[in-house]
């Protein structure tokens, strides 16, 4: 059985509460109108096998809504097969009630019975063509007991109603696989957007190069993370990151070269950060590392490793090995930095002050 997109299940889901009561309304009209005719009992039978298959679609949906929320494709697959057990049950049901039409009521009650499950068929088309196999099942078991019922009784306004039905059977057919196309289109259509949205929400975020946050997204969301940091009363640290001597890799070996040791230095600096760590390219070969519930003193040991590690590093371009370090500048959130301009304008200074010391360290 071929995988079902989840959306078309949800329409599914969402359409058949409606359809139920439809059809309880119509068994309803049906015991309103046939109840001079049909003996008592036989039709309390008829309408506890038309409540117990209402309550059954009921449970077939809510197993449904399950599945799709567990991602679960067999079990998806396996409710599909209850739905159209289902729908083979109630075309059994609705033939029940043309036969009994047809044993105990006088002619042309036949005909009403008959126009009574065309309408069925033709509502259920919105309710069902989203599984269109299902709802294939449900129409030619529908259809083809009522053609033969026409047949059996075989005059000449009976044989005139199968003539149009056969005209009927493509039509609706066409119909059905019509609002299943347009459902598809509507559901790829949504998919599609939604994507793009996906696809400009990272072209916003994310830094095209390195694949790590760009400098806006690291303020906003630095943002909030001190508000609630300030809030709870917690210790955050700025990292600001540089890479000493770049411009010489850049003449040296060129700019592929420069842009490879961004990539991978970003990689491997990456690999060393927490969940909680809010790592970012600020611009060109500068970085920056928000470090949450985290003192200074813890800062600047997470400080030190990364400039060991990147140290210890060989990044490899077509063969030419390249050794880059680290100047790295530390701050901390406090009375005096207390937004996170202050914190970046503070470790800024700090990495200033690395690099005047000679590069490869962390300052303080």
């Amino acid at each position: 059985m071929p995988t079902i997109h989840p959306k078309l299940v949800e329409i599914v889901v969402e359409q058949t509460p409606r359809a139920m009561i439809a059809m309880l309304i119509v068994s309803s009209a049906y015991v309103f109108i046939f109840i001079k005719y049909i003996p008592l009992l036989i039709l309390l039978v008829w309408v506890v096998f038309q409540i117990f298959l209402a309550a059954s679609r009921f449970y077939n949906i809510k197993m449904f809504k399950k599945h799709l929320s567990q991602q679960s494709i067999k079990g998806v697959k396996n409710n599909k097969t209850l739905f159209i057990a289902l729908n083979i049950f109630q075309a059994v049901m609705w033939t029940t009630s043309s036969i009994l039409v047809s044993i105990y009521a006088p002619p042309p009650f036949e005909l009403v019975s008959f126009v009574m499950i065309i309408g069925i068929i033709t509502a259920a088309a919105l309710s069902m063509s989203s599984l269109y196999k299902a709802y294939l099942v449900f129409f030619f078991s529908m259809i083809i007991p009522q053609i033969i019922i026409m047949l059996y009784h075989g005059e000449h306004q009976h044989i005139s109603i199968v003539i149009f039905t056969s005209i009927y059977i493509p039509a609706t057919i066409l119909l059905s696989k019509a609002i299943l196309n347009s459902r598809i289109s509507s559901i790829e259509a949504h998919d599609e957007l939604e994507e793009k949205a996906g696809e400009l929400h990272t072209l916003s975020t994310i830094d095209s190069l390195t694949k790590i946050y760009n400098r806006g997204y690291f303020f906003a969301l630095s943002n909030d993370i001190l508000l609630i940091s300030e809030r709870e009363k917690k210790k955050v640290s700025l990292l600001m990151l540089d890479i000493d001597h770049f411009k010489k890799i850049n003449d040296n070996h060129g700019h592929q070269t420069g842009d490879f040791v961004l990539e991978h230095l970003a990689k491997k600096i990456k690999k060393l950060m927490r969940k909680s760590d809010i790592f970012a390219r600020i611009g060109g070969e500068e970085f920056a590392i928000l470090l949450n519930n985290t003192s200074l003193k813890r800062a600047k040991i997470i400080a030190d490793k990364v400039r060991s590690t990147v140290e210890d590093s060989v990044f490899s371009h077509n063969s030419v090995p390249i050794k880059i370090t680290l100047s790295i500048g530390v701050s901390e959130l406090n009375e005096n930095n207390c937004s996170i301009e202050d914190l970046y304008k503070q470790a800024d200074e700090q990495l200033y002050r690395a690099k005047e010391n000679g590069r490869n360290r962390v300052f303080p």
